[in-house]
């Protein structure tokens, strides 16, 4: 049987989250935002729903609520709907962000709700790639025991595979999150910045990476690590990884700690491989260490 569903909070995750619960017969009551227009526009999209900027009237009813504000009005959200005992009695009261614990909702308790804390392992640009992207992710959950069953239920409505955190490791989780998105993006752009000076097309660079990009995720979901790392790291060439150093110096100086410090994580990777034994592996973080 669908549950009544109410959403706070009119962005991505909230339309996406709405869109795909409506798709698996559960029924979108209240969707809420600070801009009406906002909620309107979710509602369209998720195709069902009352549009309003009342969180309190948007929970009031419902079985599942969502807080999907940014993360710094999450507590502040939940604090005021809960005194005005705005969430039903026994209802699943869950926000979505990766970095903060179901903590933040602590408040929805004093009106007899459970609380949890919902985050798909994904990058959400645009609600078009949320809606496609959230099924097939993994997502984490953690939060009151007894919220653990209805959580459990949002994240197959939403088409998730599932992990379950301790509540007290949400940073950590999410840090791990974090590196692999987000620093993975910061390394790219590392990688285009050496392309552009030498003369090269960003947009050129870009689209030249993006195969060799590829094919090291694909080795990593085929292979997995440390057996996909390759390289000079990972074959103990020092004398490519100083020569690597003595042009980064030359040209952007600033970048060779970055440069280094990624250099000594892959030695520990390569030595894990196998690839890289103990003696080379000292001399290549000897190497890595000279210029910073």
């Amino acid at each position: 049987m669908g549950k009544t569903v109410s959403i706070i909070g009119a962005g991505v995750v909230g339309k996406a989250v709405g869109h795909l619960l409506r798709q698996k017969g559960h029924a979108i009551k209240g969707v809420c935002s600070r801009d009406l227009e906002n909620a309107k526009a979710a509602v369209e999209f998720i195709g069902e729903g009352i549009p309003g900027t009342d969180p309190v009237t948007a929970s009031r009813t419902s079985d599942w609520v969502f807080i999907t504000t940014p993360d710094r009005a999450i507590k502040e959200t939940c604090d005021n709907v809960s005194a005005a005992k705005g969430f039903k009695a026994r209802s699943l009261v869950a926000h979505f962000s990766g970095a903060l614990s179901s903590e933040e909702l602590a408040s929805a308790r004093g009106c007899g709700a459970r609380v949890a804390s919902i985050h798909p392992m994904q990058s959400l640009a645009s609600v078009g790639q949320a809606v496609k992207n959230m099924p097939g992710s993994y997502f984490s959950l953690e939060g009151d025991p007894e919220a653990m069953d209805e959580g459990r239920e949002v994240v197959e409505a939403l088409g998730g595979l599932l992990i379950v955190i301790p509540t007290d490791q949400k940073a950590l989780y999410h840090a791990g999150a974090a590196v692999a998105s987000n620093y993975l993006a910061t390394v790219v752009d590392f990688s285009l910045m050496i392309y552009e000076s030498i003369g090269m097309d960003r947009k050129e660079a870009a689209r030249a990476v993006m195969p060799l990009i590829r094919g090291t995720v694909d080795n990593i979901e085929r292979v997995g690590l440390p057996a996909a790392l390759t390289g000079p790291i990972a074959r103990g060439d020092v004398a490519t990884v100083e020569g690597h150093l003595a042009a980064l110096a030359k040209t952007m100086p600033k970048m060779v700690r970055l440069y280094s410090e990624l250099g000594k994580h892959a030695v520990r990777i390569g030595m894990a491989k196998g690839t890289l034994g103990t003696e080379e592996g000292y001399k290549m973080l000897e190497a890595l260490s000279r210029r910073i």
